[in-house]
């Protein structure tokens, strides 16, 4: 198991606690301010409401990634939609509970005389508390897959419709090693001068190398070619 299905199994678990938390208290809070004042608060029908989604949602997720390789619920793209979605409901529960309660400033210190109102005010804390740290952890998730799945993608091995457990990652790209090319001097395929045919190396006899030199061959002499030839002219006949 790789690091990130680890990561991956720690923050859905996590995500889960919190759901059945923040639906419990949510719902014991609505029961009991409807069964007493016929009214419910907005932030505890919508801790409901997010609750359950994690609740019903994301063990479905782990359940079947569990038992089925390749089923298009647990593709990244999915998995990074449906938590994003999630991490918002959580955001807005937490946020939704701390208007409300600031806003009829109660709830501030839970230290009242009635025991069902110290009750409430402890378990709208502990709302406000786990709807934050769900935020927190599911948000940090989808943004740490979503940079690996960009990141895979860049270099050239897209895991949108993979899942997690099939997640390798893609090793850098690296430069090709630049062959230079050699380099070949004018003057090396030059004929050579009359001089420098003069020496030449014998081989090896005996281990031992020497050299003879050529004496020089004499230049061959230009041969002068008239420029006009003469030819010898005809006699002349007698006309008759």
């Amino acid at each position: 198991m790789g690091w990130l299905q680890i990561l991956r199994l720690a923050a859905l678990s996590f995500a889960v606690l919190s759901g059945i938390i923040v639906a419990s208290l949510s719902a014991h809070i609505t029961a009991f301010i409807e069964e007493n004042f016929a009214t419910y608060y907005v932030y505890a029908a919508l801790g409901i409401a997010t609750g359950g989604l994690t609740f019903f949602t994301v063990p479905v997720l782990l359940l079947v990634d569990f038992l089925r390789t390749g089923a298009f619920t647990s593709y990244i793209i999915v998995e990074l939609s449906w938590l994003s979605v999630l991490w918002v409901l959580w955001l807005a529960t937490g946020a939704l509970t701390v208007n409300d309660t600031a806003a009829v400033g109660v709830f501030q210190s839970c230290d009242y005389i009635f025991v069902w109102i110290n009750q409430i005010c402890h378990e709208t804390q502990a709302i406000e508390a786990f709807s934050f740290l769900a935020w927190i952890v599911l948000m940090g998730y989808t943004v740490t897959l979503l940079v690996i799945a960009l990141i895979s993608a860049r270099r050239g091995k897209p895991i949108w419709t993979s899942s997690v457990k099939q997640y390798a990652p893609a090793p850098a790209a690296t430069a090709q090693p630049v062959i230079s090319q050699p380099e070949y001097k004018a003057d090396a395929f030059a004929p050579q001068t009359a001089q420098q045919q003069l020496l030449y190396q014998q081989p090896h006899q005996n281990g031992v190398s020497f050299q003879q030199q050529h004496p020089p061959q004499p230049a061959a002499s230009p041969v002068s070619v008239p420029s006009t030839v003469s030819y010898p002219t005809q006699p002349s006949y007698p006309q008759v």
